[in-house]
């Protein structure tokens, strides 16, 4: 039950709320709740109600949408991480000692997970031309964000 039903109305507070409520939805304060919501506001919202994909523009010129990942993807990813460096993905264009190899193919497997459930046809050869070094990092975040992962780490 709401408070309005347990209270007894008198003449005047009646005509008093139904004012009131036919003030609260007039097109002019319905205009105004509109204008308090910001894009970014918006898209956060929209993010919540559609599990939406994280969007990524390689230097091709296309716009990439990456989804989360099923499960045997999620768990081949988290073996994957530790053996590359996500932070600093630089790092792993660099052998850590003389006798050892970069850590670019892992890198590079780690980037096609992010586009093999929609792009089949998307190649590390492909990634490897038109992924840069900040896109990379971006993808990578993507895939820890979507993936519930960011937590656990």
């Amino acid at each position: 039950m709401s408070e309005r039903d347990l209270v007894i109305p008198k003449a005047d507070g009646v005509a008093e709320e139904v004012t009131r409520q036919v003030d609260e939805h007039s097109p002019k304060a319905i205009e105004e709740d509109k204008k308090v919501l910001t894009q970014e506001d918006a898209e956060i919202r929209e993010k919540v109600f559609f599990e939406e994909d994280e969007k990524v523009r390689l230097r091709d010129g296309k716009t990439y949408y990456i989804p989360p990942l099923g499960l045997m993807d999620a768990r081949k990813l988290m073996k994957k991480l530790n053996t590359i460096d996500s932070g600093v993905i630089i790092a792993n264009l660099i052998p850590e000692d003389e006798g050892e190899e970069d850590r670019f193919d892992e890198l590079l497997d780690v980037l096609l997970m992010a586009f093999k459930p929609y792009y089949s046809h998307m190649t590390v050869e492909h990634l490897g031309e038109y992924v840069d070094l900040e896109t990379a990092k971006n993808i990578i975040d993507s895939m820890i964000g979507l993936n519930g992962l960011k937590k656990s780490m």
